[in-house]
């Protein structure tokens, strides 16, 4: 089953960018929907024959990441979904804004699955199961999954038209990992917004 066959139906509202230069050629190229992500989950781990409280955010994945001795993240960078042309979306992390915005490619160790996805009659809702699976292969993993909404609506950027896309995203998520080499079970929200559109 081609788990991004469902959303593919928004390239109809732009499968390509037309960028028209001073000699008149156009040129096609991708776009791509960045869409800010953060991450609360809250859990216990085992702590030798007793238990302790446990919390992932946002600035816990980066502190992991950085932790791997491949980065230097700052704790305000932000999580970024990046969804070519509709496709389910690779995670990056982003530094910086506008021309000065840095983007670094994390799916190594952070990436989605997408068992099953349904949508509204007009694709504008879309109800999918994603796994958020991260490993940082330095003693610090999550695999959480649920129910994850998904609206679509009119994105824009600097120098593209609007586009229809997924805009924001909601989660209820629970699932199992390690942190710090210690078994934890969480449970949590995943929440995406301020999405833009790209010239890939």
């Amino acid at each position: 089953m081609n788990t991004h066959s469902t959303r593919n139906w928004m390239k109809f509202c732009a499968i390509a960018v037309l960028l028209v230069f001073g000699s008149g050629v156009a040129v096609a190229q991708g776009i791509t929907v960045a869409m800010q992500v953060r991450f609360a989950l809250s859990g216990v781990k085992q702590a030798g024959d007793s238990t302790a409280s446990v919390k992932v955010t946002n600035k816990d994945i980066l502190n992991a990441l950085n932790a791997t001795g491949q980065f230097d993240f700052a704790s305000n960078a932000q999580i970024v979904f990046l969804s070519l042309e509709g496709e389910l979306p690779s995670i990056a992390v982003r530094e910086g804004s506008g021309t000065n915005a840095t983007t670094t490619d994390i799916s190594d160790f952070f990436f989605l699955t997408e068992p099953q996805e349904i949508h509204s009659p007009d694709h504008l809702h879309n109800w999918a199961i994603y796994v958020y699976n991260f490993d940082n292969h330095n003693g610090t993993s999550f695999s959480v999954s649920g129910l994850t909404f998904l609206h679509a609506g009119p994105i824009n950027g600097p120098g593209i038209g609007t586009v229809s896309r997924d805009k924001t995203l909601t989660a209820a998520v629970n699932g199992s990992g390690t942190i710090d080499g210690a078994n934890m079970v969480v449970r949590g929200t995943v929440n995406g917004g301020s999405a833009k559109s790209e010239i890939d």
